[in-house]
């Protein structure tokens, strides 16, 4: 029996020898070092796509308010309904107004407005009024004018008169002293040169009152003057205080102001507005050719997004279609609460296919400056730091690197340590370094052509 068993254990180490003899033979010799291709960084411009959602907004939308306070009258116009803004002329002048969308009931405005139409009357009556009593001064002034020419020539005859008897008065005195003539013809002859005298000086006096009625009918009409200036500036003041009722009275018809969508009503025919308070919406009508697509870009990406910076939108709402785009325009600071930046792509929509509140999901496109760049895969993170393996003497040496943005298949080197040092130097792009980073450690032994 003890033979018996003895031989089995014999046969059982035996057995256990041959397997780890066997497997001894089997393994694999010690792996080779990873191959590797070196590659040099290189001017390049990477690409950034900042993929962010956004949705449609109306190019416009305006709340039309009512300005006065009123009933509602007639509602022309519902939801839903397009609607005609106003037409201009090449000039820029309104040929048309817009469609009318809504009017109200202000009763006393449109009085108030006739009775300014009939100050405006009132004022224009006075105009001619003056104007003929300025026709009629200077009418005077022209009498005045003859009556003072007529007095002066008056004048030259009394004083001829004067001359003449003054001469006759001396000579019959003379032969009066002679005895040629008696003592009355001599007294006659004085009386006579008084009376020219008398004549003369009336003459003169009739000179000097016609003088006076000259300057007075003058400041009659200097006055009528004034008084034609004064009618044409209350005639304008008519006029003004007229057109403004009269815009107030505009005011009484909503119209639409662009050619759009009536999205919201916001009353019922009967209701009273009050302007500017509570209940003063009318409608609110929005354009939808074109339409803004308004896209929030976080604060990283912000400054690589600004105006005609190309864009792909995807609507979901249309079958995921994509349209292309550029950035119209930026609200170029930031959210301070979101820390994101407002960017706008105008669309246009001729068959109203993108309505406002559509999602859309956008992809902005920046192409950066050129930098040196290394392949994506030439960089790998290890802990805090970011690096890259030169080569030397076939194996890999750890270098580490600060990077800037990448686009998927590059990535920006900013700089690089110093061999032994713990400065930071510009990349000179005469770098030598592994193509594959990605499992390799500092020191590790490298199969490199």
């Amino acid at each position: 029996m003890r033979r018996v068993l003895l031989g089995v254990s014999v046969l059982t180490f035996t057995a256990g020898c041959g397997d780890r003899l066997a497997e001894s033979s089997s393994a694999p010799a010690a792996s080779a070092p990873p191959a590797v291709t070196l590659v040099s960084p290189k001017r390049y411009a990477v690409r950034r796509a900042v993929e962010q959602p956004g949705s449609v907004r109306a190019f416009e939308e305006t709340l039309l308010v009512a300005k006065l306070p009123g009933y509602v009258r007639t509602l022309h116009a519902d939801i839903g309904q397009r609607v005609k803004g106003p037409r201009f002329d090449s000039s820029g002048q309104e040929a048309a107004p817009g469609e009318l969308l809504a009017e109200l009931a202000i009763p006393e405005t449109v009085e108030e407005s006739r009775e300014k139409q009939a100050m405006v009357r009132l004022a224009a009556a006075q105009v001619e009024q003056a104007r003929k009593a300025l026709a009629a001064a200077e009418a005077g002034v022209t009498s005045a004018e003859a009556s003072v020419a007529e007095a002066k020539a008056g004048l030259g005859r009394t004083q001829a008169l004067v001359d003449r008897w003054e001469s006759e008065s001396k000579r019959v005195a003379g032969m009066v002293q002679s005895g040629a003539l008696d003592a009355g013809t001599g007294d006659e002859t004085r009386n006579q040169f008084r009376s020219a005298v008398a004549a003369r000086d009336e003459t003169r006096a009739r000179v000097a009152s016609a003088d006076a009625g000259v300057r007075k009918a003058a400041a009659d009409r200097d006055k009528a003057v004034a008084d034609v200036s004064a009618a044409d500036a209350r005639l304008d003041v008519a006029r003004a205080d007229a057109r403004r009722l009269e815009a107030l009275v505009q005011y009484t018809k909503v119209r639409a102001p662009y050619d759009g969508v009536v999205t919201h009503r916001h009353v019922n025919t009967g209701d009273f507005l009050q302007p500017a308070g509570k209940g003063a919406g009318v409608f609110t009508v929005a354009r939808l050719d074109p339409v803004r697509v308004v896209v929030d870009v976080p604060e990283a990406d912000a400054a690589l997004v600004h105006d005609k910076t190309p864009v792909k939108l995807v609507v979901q709402a249309l079958g995921g279609a994509e349209l292309s785009g550029t950035v119209t325009r930026t609200s170029w600071s930031l959210d301070p609460a979101a820390r994101t930046l407002r960017a706008e792509i105008d669309l246009p929509n001729p068959g109203e296919r993108l309505r406002p509140g559509m999602y859309v999901y956008a992809r902005i496109t920046a192409e950066l400056p050129e930098t040196w760049a290394l392949p994506s895969a030439a960089v790998v993170k290890q802990g805090e730091a970011t690096v890259c393996f030169r080569v030397e003497g076939g194996k890999a040496v750890r270098l580490p690197i600060q990077t800037g943005r990448s686009d998927g298949q590059f990535t920006q080197v900013l700089r690089k340590q110093k061999p032994g040092s713990a400065e930071w130097e510009d990349v000179a792009g005469t770098e030598v370094v592994a193509s594959q980073a990605a499992g390799l450690s500092d020191g590790q032994t490298v199969q490199a052509p």
